[in-house]
């Protein structure tokens, strides 16, 4: 079953505390849709994502964070958290000198009443939300803007993004200030790196093939299959002049299903991910697993 959650609530449910202007100038990615012109003209600077599927179909990335991410967005929430402490700090202040007043007019029995607020809580580094870096740094594909057309339905997509580790975080819709549908591969995905100047070959996603399980030990692992790309997959003529490389797929851990949708994991993916009941099996080392 599929459920619905509008971006509004999320937000509600997150309860992210606002960024000051500061942060706000931090921008994680950077994504355009390629479409599909008679001549296509890339820029070096930016990484390219290729995507294949069986239909009109829609997947949402999320950018691993680097080094740098990780500092810039430790910086920020640590501004969002001086800032919600001097609203506190503002507010306590407010709050004790009212709670003052109503206590001398109730002793005086003046009969004269004032509206206590409640005690504001104060922000700690265990309390205080801040929104996630995922949140942050979404990417989505389809299902519009399509690069190429195929018979049948099947469709082509090309993406521009931010170069760095991109994990796949579900097939979903995610509409600006508008529902989210989908699924979560919260329980297992697989990651991939996007070069500057180069086109990251994701492969075939088939939305609708036949012989994937859907379930395991509990756990749904989702009715659609990613087949990597192989150097027999055609590639359009308008990128010929492009290094193009298959996309190096490696196990990544689980995340929170940020959106309150329905949760799966990815199917497993020969020589790449595999399940030892709830735990994530990395088939790109010797036997090695990790949750």
């Amino acid at each position: 079953m599929i459920r619905i959650l509008t971006l509004g609530a999320v937000a509600l449910s997150l309860a992210a505390a606002p960024l000051s202007a500061k942060s706000k100038d931090v921008v994680f990615v950077t994504s355009a849709a390629v479409k599909d012109k008679p001549v296509v003209a890339l820029d070096k600077a930016q990484a390219y994502i290729l995507m294949r599927s069986d239909m009109a179909t829609t997947l949402q990335l999320m950018k691993v964070p680097s080094a740098e991410d990780q500092a810039a967005y430790d910086q920020m929430r640590a501004d969002a958290f001086a800032e919600a402490r001097e609203k506190y700090v503002k507010k306590l202040a407010s709050y004790e000198r009212t709670k003052k007043l109503a206590d001398s007019l109730k002793k005086k029995g003046s009969g004269s009443t004032v509206t206590v607020p409640e005690k504001p809580i104060e922000p700690t580094e265990t309390n205080f939300e801040f929104t996630a870096f995922g949140l942050l740094s979404g990417v989505s594909i389809g299902p519009i803007n399509r690069f190429a057309k195929q018979e049948g339905g099947a469709s082509v997509y090309l993406q521009a993004v931010t170069p760095g580790v991109y994990r796949i975080y579900g097939p979903m819709s995610v509409v600006p200030n508008g529902p989210v549908m989908g699924t979560c591969l919260c329980m297992g995905s697989v990651s991939f790196e996007a070069r500057a100047g180069e086109i990251a070959d994701m492969g075939t996603l088939l939305v609708k093939p036949e012989g994937v399980a859907t379930e395991a030990e509990g756990i749904r692992s989702l009715n659609f299959q990613l087949v990597p790309a192989t150097a027999d997959m055609a590639v359009d003529a308008r990128l010929k002049d492009v290094a193009i490389r298959p996309a190096a797929y490696r196990p990544i851990g689980k995340l929170p299903n940020y959106y309150g949708i329905e949760v799966g994991r990815i199917a497993a993916m020969p020589g790449v991910i595999g399940y030892d009941r709830d735990r994530i099996v990395d088939l790109t080392a010797t036997g090695g697993a990790r949750n």
